[in-house]
């Protein structure tokens, strides 16, 4: 498994989001193709970068997505958001590239912001695309389309 996060590594195996690692069959992961590891270790990363408030870690200060809401109170516009985004998913995902972060919805009253979020695995150039849309309320989904050509 060369292609695990970061977060994989320090556990010490590939663990969706939500279990135990003392829990996960070993047997189960020796099944699955290495792509399709690879693509599950990119998703929960993902997931976990982008559910995570930025500066809640305090040895990695810029992990996360920002506060939207100090952001808009600080510079009176939420635009520059997406590319911080952007930069926090190159540098916490380095597996992924030809990041593109748009914003879809911004609702000033409640403060929440939906973006859409799509890229390529680098070992897969032009094969695959990873979507990814949430809010800062917390909701996060993050799937691959793969490319029929």
């Amino acid at each position: 498994m060369d292609n695990l996060s970061l977060y994989d590594l320090l556990v010490g195996c590939f663990v969706l989001r939500g279990d135990d690692p003392g829990d996960s069959d070993d047997a189960y992961f020796d099944h699955i193709p290495e792509d399709e590891k690879l693509r599950q270790s990119i998703v929960e990363n993902l997931k976990l970068v982008l559910q995570t408030r930025r500066g809640s870690v305090k040895h990695l200060p810029d992990f996360g997505i920002p506060d939207i809401r100090q952001i808009y109170f600080d510079e009176g516009t939420i635009e520059s958001v997406p590319e911080q985004i952007r930069e926090t998913i190159l540098k916490y995902e380095p597996r992924l590239g030809e990041v593109r972060v748009k914003k879809k919805e911004f609702d000033e009253k409640n403060m929440r912001m939906t973006l859409e979020i799509s890229a390529q695995i680098k070992q897969t150039p032009g094969k695959e695309v990873l979507f990814t849309e949430f809010s800062t309320t917390g909701w996060t989904k993050v799937y691959f389309e793969r490319d029929k050509k």
